[in-house]
């Protein structure tokens, strides 16, 4: 799986140095080419290769508790019946995702950007690892609601709503997404003041362990707060929160993209005009991060998980901060086989920690 991962991103990483030089056409087909590779790596992996999926495995025979039971999405019940029905086995579920949630990634990515295959790049190099290797269900949420960010700029408001709506049926985390209607498409001096001191803050919160959590009405959170408070009581949330904010190179990295972003905002507002709307969710991301972790890490690192493909498009919009263009893809492409080679990296250190 391991030497697959790294072709489609060496693959993926030749062409975004060509695609310039390629009809559309020839674009949209090694883009599909690439993306049948990508369905064909998530779907027929092992169980037991990534982190949760022998959980998913154990989910699918119904050997969970009662708790997380209840607190799982409809629609994972229905492919469940469907495929117990059939007497297929776990790999039919993760092909099921993974032929939904890749094609969504897909065409969202090819909507917002100008370099399909950049922007690809910057995609395989850690959220494919994570949300159709990882957390599946999430990861078609958090598919939608980068649909959704392409949407309500483009003001088809509606179509962003009802992305993240079905989100929701994937993912009750994604319920967080409506944050988005309350996000203006510009960024006013004073919101950069804001802006700039949501990490500040946040770690402050973060590493004096703020629990907001009596903030939140239990009727929000339903039985997935539950599930979590659960966890957390017996114990088993420090397994399943994965590496540590402190040791994740890939939250640093985005960090830095985060600030450098909001500097130049303007100018590459001018490039890419989801660079705001994304600013926001990032920050949002962080607060999310920083803020929940009190209450549970694994709530705060999903729920960053979920907002952070904002940074998808950042990493985008910074293509265009360099000149000439050979050197802003050198550095963009650097940065990613930092994060794909950190990525791979983690997935080992997760695997270690569950035997």
């Amino acid at each position: 799986m391991v030497v697959s991962l790294v072709l489609i991103f060496i693959v993926s990483l030749i062409l975004s140095f060509f695609e310039e030089h390629l009809s559309k056409r020839d674009k949209l087909i090694l883009y599909s080419l690439i993306g049948f590779a990508m369905i064909l790596i998530a779907g027929l992996r092992e169980p037991g290769s990534t982190p949760d999926s022998d959980a998913y495995e154990m989910m699918l025979y119904g050997n969970t508790n009662e708790i997380l039971e209840e607190a799982t999405e409809p629609t994972f019940i229905f492919f469940c019946s469907v495929i117990n029905s059939l007497s297929l086995g776990v790999k039919a579920l993760f092909l099921t995702y993974a032929f939904i949630s890749i094609p969504i990634h897909l065409f969202a990515l090819w909507k917002l950007s100008e370099k399909p295959f950049l922007t690809l790049t910057i995609y395989i190099s850690y959220y494919y690892m994570i949300h159709d290797m990882v957390q599946i269900r999430a990861g078609v949420a958090a598919a939608l609601f980068l649909c959704a960010i392409y949407f309500y700029v483009e003001k088809k408001k509606l179509h962003a709503l009802g992305c993240i709506l079905i989100g929701i049926l994937f993912h009750y985390s994604a319920t967080v997404g409506l944050v988005l209607f309350l996000m203006r498409d510009e960024i006013p001096t004073w919101q950069t003041y804001i802006l700039y001191l949501v990490v500040p803050i946040g770690l402050i919160a973060y590493f004096t362990n703020l629990d907001i959590s009596y903030l939140i009405p239990d009727e929000i959170g339903g039985a997935k707060l539950a599930a979590y408070r659960n966890l957390k009581d017996m114990g088993i949330e420090e397994v399943q929160s994965g590496i540590r904010f402190e040791g994740n190179p890939i939250i640093w990295i985005n960090i830095i993209l985060y600030y450098a972003s909001i500097y130049y905002r303007e100018y590459l507002a001018k490039y890419c005009k989801y660079t705001h709307i994304a600013i926001k969710v990032q920050a949002f991301a962080f607060c999310c991060l920083f803020f929940i972790k009190g209450f549970s890490q694994v709530v705060g690192n999903r729920f960053n998980d979920y907002f952070s493909v904002a940074s998808i498009i950042l990493w985008t919009a910074a293509f265009y901060a360099f000149q000439p263009q050979l050197l802003s893809k050198i550095v963009n492409n650097t940065i990613s086989t930092v994060r794909f080679v950190a990525s791979i990296l983690i997935y080992a250190l997760s695997l270690l920690s569950l035997e």
